[in-house]
């Protein structure tokens, strides 16, 4: 079934029904509230089908990227709202086989959007084959302590999927990031969002453009509390812009050319180019390197011996192979939730 909803201001009324296949459609509950659902108009509900384990919160809240939020959806579950490419939607799963995705239609091409949203999500990853890569391969049995560690990490985060972001707003939002705690980072891109975007549906804004942001000027950027971090946003601006740092060439480029040609804007070091890389570009073999990282390689995986971030880097792509990103972000995701303290 495809339920068509009426929104008014921040409360949504189901109006009608038609069948388009033979599922259950999602009652909502009439008059439910939508935080911060300022807008009205129809929404439509996409249902795309699981072919592997998807966990939305370990997926939309492991620190990979900034602009999921969780609002009371209209069947009053959680549902995670954001933005994917241009287009504002909320997401949430049924039953762990289907994905569904509220949007406003306003001329979505909606076969359009349903492979958009299975790449974003990265539905074709096989994370079985990834984890078994990672527990048999990777960490075999023999080596006890680091088989263990992973194997702990990957059952803490078994649903837990590498985005398919766009490119731009990754890339600013890992500029972003240095020196700043989840939280911070998430108000200030999503500052940007609503003073220099574009309206995306159900109250949601694109990320501003290049072009946006250097007719902004520096003054406006810094009242998103970037800090020292706005010379560099729009030093990404210009040379983007201009083509100095083609983005679309990067997705093409072996995977240390790509890096060299993100490293000439300022303010990105190898750790902002390696999240870009993997959370961006979806470059698997990819370990970006923080503090959590760093700690938990030295702990677990060289016998306590101190790690440069270079070393830990080395370390985890030598270690972990293609999917040392994937190794990152679960390990990243275990160490923040569960060890904390302990590393």
């Amino acid at each position: 079934m495809r339920t068509y909803l009426s929104w008014s201001g921040r409360y949504m009324k189901p109006i009608s029904t038609c069948t388009v296949e033979a599922d259950t459609a999602i009652v909502p509950v009439p008059g439910m509230h939508i935080e911060a659902a300022e807008w009205s108009g129809n929404a439509e509900l996409l249902e795309i089908r699981l072919p592997g384990p998807l966990d939305l919160e370990s997926t939309l809240e492991c620190g990979q990227a900034f602009r999921w939020n969780r609002v009371k959806g209209p069947d009053g579950r959680t549902w995670f709202r954001g933005v994917v490419d241009s287009i504002g939607v909320m997401v949430t799963t049924d039953d762990a086989s289907r994905l569904l995705v509220l949007y406003e239609p306003n001329g979505t091409d909606r076969d359009s959007l349903a492979r958009r949203i299975f790449s974003y999500f990265s539905l074709d990853d096989d994370l079985d084959a990834i984890h078994r890569f990672l527990l048999e391969e990777a960490c075999p049995e023999s080596r006890h302590r680091q088989h263990e560690v992973i194997k702990q990490a990957v059952r803490h985060a078994r649903g837990l999927r590498i985005l398919r972001q766009e490119p731009w707003e990754c890339l600013v939002s890992y500029i972003i990031s240095a020196n700043k705690n989840i939280p911070a980072i998430c108000k200030t891109v999503d500052y940007l969002a609503q003073s220099l975007g574009s309206p995306a549906g159900l109250g949601q804004y694109t990320f501003p453009t290049p072009q946006a942001l250097l007719e902004a000027g520096a003054d406006c950027v810094k009242q998103s509390k970037c800090g020292y971090r706005a010379p560099y946003i729009l030093d990404a601006a210009g040379k983007v812009l201009d083509k100095q740092v083609d983005l679309l060439t990067v997705q093409h480029l072996p995977t240390d050319q790509a890096r060299h040609e993100l490293l000439k804007i300022m303010g990105v070091g190898p750790k902002v180019a390696d999240c870009a890389l993997l959370f961006g570009y979806h470059r698997l073999e990819v370990f970006p390197v923080d503090v959590w990282i760093a700690r938990c390689m030295s702990v677990f995986f060289t016998d306590g011996k101190a790690l440069t971030p270079k070393e830990a880097r080395q370390e985890g792509s030598r270690r972990f192979g293609p999917y040392a990103g994937y190794a990152q972000q679960i390990l990243f995701h275990y160490s923040r939730n569960v060890l904390r303290g302990r590393l």
